[in-house]
């Protein structure tokens, strides 16, 4: 039986929780290792995941904690969301901050017209 393992690192923004972990992980990077045994076909090669486990830093050592890959996806899923909606508050606060009540529309089609009406020539 062959097995192949990857690496990939992953990066919350924000504390966040797994099953298994009594405590919240803090934000931050965290290296996820997936073992996949080899399934050899006649025509094709496939890989079965057969362990996903995650890195945890505590003091000089370093844990391997095995993960459920969905809940890790969830989870991120979540951080991700989370990030995107506090960028889209603080935008919306900016803007309206900045905006007084003559300034023009913040719509993007929006655009000024300035016309000058000048003769192409004068006429004494």
């Amino acid at each position: 039986m062959t097995i192949r393992s990857t690496r990939k690192p992953v990066t919350f923004s924000a504390p966040f929780r797994l099953t298994g972990f009594e405590e919240l992980l803090s934000a931050g990077t965290y290296v996820v290792e997936t073992d996949e045994e080899v399934l050899e076909g006649q025509a094709h090669t496939g890989f079965r995941r057969i362990a996903t486990t995650m890195r945890i830093r505590t003091g000089a050592t370093i844990e391997h904690h095995q993960i459920d890959p969905r809940e890790l996806e969830a989870a991120l899923q979540r951080d991700q969301d989370a990030a995107r909606d506090k960028l889209i508050s603080a935008d919306q606060l900016s803007r309206q901050s900045r905006r007084s009540d003559n300034s023009p529309p913040a719509d993007w089609r929006w655009v000024p017209l300035w016309v000058r009406n000048t003769p192409s020539h004068r006429r004494s």
